[in-house]
């Protein structure tokens, strides 16, 4: 592998909607009311001149697969020189963001800007921030560190009995199943045994610095979807902005700040435990938990520059590799076929009584049409063919997939890497949750037949495949170009 001169470029653009627009995350819609921040995209062109990615962050819920072909078609136009598939897009998993696709809720009111538009919108943004970072790329540096914010922590509760079967137990039909374990699940509860899984306050940073090393741009991942605000009806980047705010006051205005949410399908800002001592303190210190976020991951930031500055690199190893991997879907299951078809029944005989009801109708029938379509399909495609992107920059990568991915894949990948740093990239894409062995053992939300495409042998391969090119890449030799 040779070692080169790093070229660096970065854009950021407005992707804030200027009517009232249909959020996306929730099971039923919320027609945006104001903007309380503004949403953004942030591009980062980075490599060598032979080999190089963009790496492009979005205050949205999810890059839809429609939505990334469009991105991909008008990048090309403009830029025809650049390879597309080196263009790599996130989502920071905001709950309020605009829906960028229909299908996904009833169709929106007169005079709300519908999905369509705001993907015109979005895409075109998107589109002159990726050209910008690629025209603006110069030789500059780099330089990477590792420090710790709590942000996160694991949503899902365990109790010792199966809350399902408890007497008065009020299931959501074709929207939540829950059984041992229960997302934001009572922690007050007599059958509490524990919080399910690992919680990640890992701070994993990339710095760039101007040939006089002044600090540009700051690579900001972290265990955690941007979801402290998330039922709300306004348009926010949830703490994205207060990180984004915080970061500029200490250690610059005009520097750029790109966004990643590494393996996080079972975490959250909410608090499970702590609650009352943590709102205590909020309130002695006259702030919110979005603001608190920001100081949080601030204050190590500043504290991480200098000695990230003892160590900047101008000339690396650089090598990106994009592949298509498949993936073992979570098969559907005779048992779980049956019980949603009568689920189905359940729903379609439903005669709601308000709005908020022929809503919930909606989302159910949705979301048990989406299992029935997957039993038709699986015989023929047991497999997902799945985009994943891995990046080598010197002693670091950044690996890159789709999903929701529980959190215990990202560990696994991080463990038995060879770098000394692995940034790992979920929601480059759709987004379904990949859960573990054990969350499925539990059930709850995000661990369901109705909230998975890849079940956990999948999830497995993905992290077999990704370590094992990961290894191939670091195992190549170095020789100065």
């Amino acid at each position: 592998m040779k070692i080169e001169k790093i070229l660096i470029g970065w854009a950021e653009r407005d992707i804030t909607p200027d009517r009232p627009v249909n959020l996306y995350g929730q099971f039923h819609p919320r027609i945006s009311e104001y903007v309380k921040d503004p949403i953004t995209v942030t591009a980062l062109a980075i490599g060598t001149e032979r080999d190089y990615v963009v790496m492009v962050s979005c205050d949205i819920c999810s890059i839809k697969k429609e939505v990334c072909k469009i991105c991909r078609e008008k990048i090309k136009k403009a830029l025809p020189e650049i390879d597309t598939l080196k263009v790599v897009f996130n989502a920071t998993h905001t709950h309020t963001a605009p829906t960028t696709v229909e299908g996904d809720y009833p169709p929106e009111p007169e005079g709300v800007m519908t999905p369509p538009e705001y993907a015109e919108f979005f895409t075109d943004r998107v589109t002159e921030a990726v050209v910008e970072a690629w025209n603006k790329r110069e030789k500059t540096g780099v330089s990477w560190a590792y420090g710790h914010a709590v942000v996160a922590h694991n949503r899902r509760a365990v109790y010792f009995d199966d809350i399902s079967k408890r007497p008065g137990y009020q299931s959501k039909v074709g929207l939540i199943v829950d059984g041992t374990s229960k997302m934001y699940g009572n922690t007050n509860d007599v059958n509490f045994s524990h919080i399910e899984g690992y919680t990640d306050h890992s701070l994993e940073t990339l710095f760039t610095w101007d040939k006089n090393g002044n600090l540009t741009g700051v690579v900001i991942n972290l265990a955690c979807p941007s979801q402290e605000t998330e039922g709300t009806s306004y348009v926010s980047a949830d703490f994205w902005h207060e990180i984004r705010t915080e970061v500029r006051k200490r250690c610059g205005e005009g520097l750029y700040v790109l966004p990643q949410c590494s393996s996080a399908g079972d975490q959250s800002p909410h608090r499970l435990l702590y609650g009352k001592a943590e709102d205590r303190m909020l309130q002695l210190r006259g702030t919110d938990m979005r603001q608190e976020i920001g100081r949080r991951v601030g204050v190590i930031i500043e504290e991480l520059i200098p000695y990230a500055k003892k160590d900047i690199r101008t000339d690396l190893p650089f090598k990106h590799i994009a592949e298509t991997i498949p993936l073992k879907k979570r098969l559907v299951t005779e048992d779980e076929l049956r019980m949603v078809k009568e689920e189905m029944a359940e729903i379609e005989n439903r005669q709601p009584a308000n709005h908020r009801e022929e809503l919930t109708k909606f989302k159910g029938l949705l979301r048990c049409r989406s299992v029935v379509k997957k039993y038709e399909e699986q015989k023929n495609q047991p497999f997902s063919e799945e985009e994943i992107h891995i990046v080598r920059l010197g002693d670091i990568a950044f690996t890159t997939n789709r999903f929701e991915l529980f959190l215990d894949y990202g560990l696994r990948i991080k463990a038995r890497s060879p770098f000394i740093q692995t940034f790992i990239v979920q929601l480059a894409g759709e987004g379904p949750y990949l859960s573990t062995e054990r969350a499925v053992a539990g059930r709850g939300y995000s661990a369901v037949i109705y909230d998975n495409d890849i079940g956990p042998e999948g999830g497995q391969q993905l992290v077999e495949e990704t370590v094992k090119i990961l290894k191939e890449i670091y195992e190549e030799k170095e020789n100065v170009y």
